[in-house]
């Protein structure tokens, strides 16, 4: 009985976690994220911010995406969905999601910009984007017509 009821635990959590990955791309947060990782790593290949920012304990945060037909309990699934496209970018917005749409810059709207900042310091938002982030940011932003930011866009947030 036990064994079975271990199975059907793993057979629903699986079920549950290949449902969750969803097609993103070409959509806004596709390209939010493009965006995003242009600014973590220089380039707009998400492999490579994946490399640089996602590790497993993120991949777990955002819920654990895995592509279909994988196990999200191995450790394969985290590597396989770390160099797809679509998976790594449903695992930053898996991540940034979990912070319940925190206005990082407490401007009254959650966008890019908040989750650029979740992406970089989880719930904290950090106090301040380095000069060099921002920049490479709104360069893609500019092309992308997505909002703009200021390497000063403080604000003190409480985790919500």
């Amino acid at each position: 009985m036990k064994t079975f009821f271990v199975w059907v635990t793993f057979f629903v959590l699986y079920i549950h976690y290949s449902e969750q990955l969803q097609n993103l791309l070409n959509t806004d947060l596709h390209t939010c994220i493009k965006c995003l990782c242009h600014a973590r790593t220089g380039c707009y290949r998400r492999t490579n911010c994946a490399d640089y920012s996602i590790n497993e304990t993120y991949w777990r945060r955002a819920g654990y995406p895995t592509l279909p037909g994988d196990n999200p309990n191995s450790g394969q699934s985290y590597r396989n969905c770390m160099r797809d496209e679509n998976c790594i970018v449903n695992t930053i917005v898996g991540y940034t999601n979990n912070f319940n749409n925190l206005d990082c810059n407490c401007d009254g709207v959650y966008d890019c910009r908040d989750m650029l900042k979740l992406h970089l310091y989880g719930e904290q938002c950090g106090d301040k984007v380095d000069d060099d982030r921002v920049r490479r940011f709104n360069n893609c932003a500019s092309q992308n017509r997505l909002a703009s930011m200021s390497s000063n866009e403080l604000c003190r947030v409480a985790a919500q």
